[in-house]
């Protein structure tokens, strides 16, 4: 009777000294990832059209550019390094005439790098994925490839640690050359990390 009354006494004690190191190895993992969000706005001057041109020209013709907005869902790990699936929504249109013009869809995923732990911080980036032209360019609807690398600058404009987490929100500026549509264009971006 006197053991059963010890192990009842020791039984939680053990049971506790094996939980404990499990939560805080749970919590201290758990800093590494965060679920993030990125906002963006952007121009996309025309560089020049490539490839082959049909009996309708270029799928993008007249040194048009392209006015945008994307919204990227993603993780953050360990602070530095970011992906996630965006999703984005184009003008394309003449830098002299915005009434007339193209609508356009961009789906991709979206990776960036920065390599620094500071309030400021360069960044590298690439994407891949579709573009999507809508109805009213002399093609009509066409899909074609989306490529992208990039370079930017990186603001953490709240950067303290509180309770042992990283802060995360900034805002950045990219610069990046793409191609899609049969033309090079060089993006420029101003975006959220919230």
């Amino acid at each position: 009777m006197m053991i059963m009354n010890r192990l009842k006494f020791f039984l939680p004690l053990l049971a506790l000294l094996f939980v404990s190191p499990a939560n805080a190895q749970f919590s201290q993992a758990g800093s590494d990832y965060e679920y993030m969000f990125k906002g963006e706005v952007g121009y996309m001057p025309f560089v020049s059209n490539l490839g082959h041109e049909g009996e309708n020209g270029y799928y993008i013709n007249d040194l048009r550019h392209i006015v945008n907005v994307n919204v990227i869902n993603g993780v953050n790990i360990k602070q530095n390094f970011f992906v996630g699936l965006g999703l984005g929504y184009g003008y394309v249109t003449k830098p002299d005439d915005f009434s007339t013009g193209w609508h356009s869809a961009l789906a991709f995923v979206d990776f960036d790098y920065r390599p620094l732990d500071v309030e400021w911080s360069p960044m590298v980036g690439a994407r891949a994925g579709a573009h999507y032209m809508m109805a009213d360019s002399p093609y009509g609807n066409t899909l074609t490839p989306y490529f992208e690398i990039s370079t930017g600058l990186n603001w953490f404009f709240r950067h303290e640690y509180r309770n042992m987490e990283r802060n995360y929100l900034s805002i950045f500026l990219e610069l990046a050359f793409a191609y899609t549509q049969q033309t090079t264009f060089i993006p420029i971006r101003l975006g959220f990390r919230f």
